[in-house]
């Protein structure tokens, strides 16, 4: 753009930035809806799983993956066992929230510990009744 030195120069430069305005509106506007979509709670599972599937999967991440499906489950069964399906109740919800974290972070904490006591009891048992057969 160099200078302008009339009116119709100042309309043609008027109407390229007007169009370069929209242009760039289209473009922010098509960004966002491409922004938006990818961090839909199903895209970013998706994004996840192909993460672990790029990474080899070791017992460590299957384990822990297991680990934490079974806290928050047993972190959200114990909040709805509580508090209930649904509470208007501003007290209520607070405190079924913090049952619920504390009891997903126990559990987290503590379920290698039970799984590994548990193997060991089931090898003690296979090996009592291998000893028995024998």
């Amino acid at each position: 753009m160099g200078k302008i030195s009339n009116e119709a120069e100042l309309k043609a430069s008027i109407r390229e930035l007007e169009l370069k305005t929209i242009q760039q509106e289209k473009a922010l506007k098509d960004n966002l809806k491409s922004t938006i979509h990818s961090f839909r709670p199903t895209n970013l599972v998706k994004i996840g799983l192909k993460n672990v599937k790029q990474v080899a999967v070791t017992r460590d991440i299957r384990s822990t993956a297991v680990n934490t499906f079974i806290g928050l489950a047993a972190g959200y069964l114990t909040r709805r066992f509580f508090i209930g399906k649904t509470s208007n109740n501003i007290f209520k919800r607070t405190a079924g929230a913090a049952i619920q974290a504390a009891i997903t972070k126990m559990v987290f904490r503590k379920l290698p510990l039970i799984q590994e006591k548990t193997a060991k009891l089931i090898s003690d048992i296979s090996h009592q009744t291998r000893k028995n057969h024998r």
